[in-house]
């Protein structure tokens, strides 16, 4: 077993050892599916803990020789955000159990992040949420002129925080992430999945073009073009589900 612990939260470090047979046992459930997270009390801090799904057999043999585990990946990649002044739940750890010589489960495990709202809030429409829609235009240029690119750019992965004037947002589920130089297609691109929403979408990019110095014509035109790509891969993904489910 590889445990890798934040100095900063050493005095964890009996809980995060014991996590492996522990999860099970404690903790308040906040989310199930494909993966597992909860939320303990330790030490008077809130800790967030994701158990990821015991991969397939292929990707074992690859996380143990040939790619960083997801957990290793949320851990480092956490760092690196905050490095860059990207605000991100602060990493308290990660787990790699093995069984034999290969890898079985990870584990990462963050200090509970405390922002109460997620950009879902306009997944549909606007409303009168201008202002903040104006700010993670603002808050996305910082994150691709830091060469950023996080690849899960959902609304339920930027949780936001509004306090006075002041608009504060944290990225989630960093697994899937790309770091360099970003072109203006990959920048655009990224807004595929914030909403399907054509009007959502397309104040987000005017403000962005805008404060990019883009077109913002030519801007909004790309990037609703991968918007509606997506947007149609989703839906006929959950018509064949539910024709499946129907026909079964």
């Amino acid at each position: 077993m590889n445990i890798v612990i934040n100095p900063d939260y050493s005095k964890l470090s009996l809980f995060i050892e014991q996590l492996p047979s522990d999860f099970s046992k404690g903790g308040d459930m906040i989310y199930e599916a494909r993966n597992q997270i909860k939320k303990f009390r330790v030490q008077d801090i809130d800790v967030v803990v994701k158990r990821y799904k015991v991969p397939i057999c292929i990707n074992r043999i690859i996380y143990a020789f040939f790619r960083p585990s997801k957990a290793k990946r949320a851990y480092e990649y956490a760092m690196f955000l905050l490095s860059k002044g990207i605000r991100t739940p602060e990493p308290i750890a990660y787990i790699e159990v093995k069984k034999g010589l290969l890898f079985y489960q990870g584990y990462f495990i963050s200090k509970m992040e405390n922002y109460p709202r997620m950009m879902r809030d306009f997944y549909n429409s606007i409303g009168s949420g201008e202002y903040i829609l104006d700010k993670f235009a603002e808050f996305t240029l910082k994150v691709h002129e830091s060469e950023i690119l996080h690849l899960d750019y959902s609304p339920g992965n930027v949780l936001y925080e509004q306090v006075g004037d002041d608009v504060h947002f944290s990225l989630v589920d960093l697994n899937r992430m790309r770091f360099g130089k970003l072109t203006k297609k990959e920048c655009l691109r990224n807004f595929d999945r914030i909403s399907p929403s054509d009007e959502v979408t397309s104040y987000i990019v005017t403000e962005y073009s805008r404060l990019r110095g883009w077109d913002i014509a030519s801007s909004v035109e790309t990037a609703l073009y991968y918007k509606r790509k997506f947007w149609e891969k989703v839906a006929k993904k959950a018509a064949l589900k539910n024709k499946m489910r129907k026909d079964s």
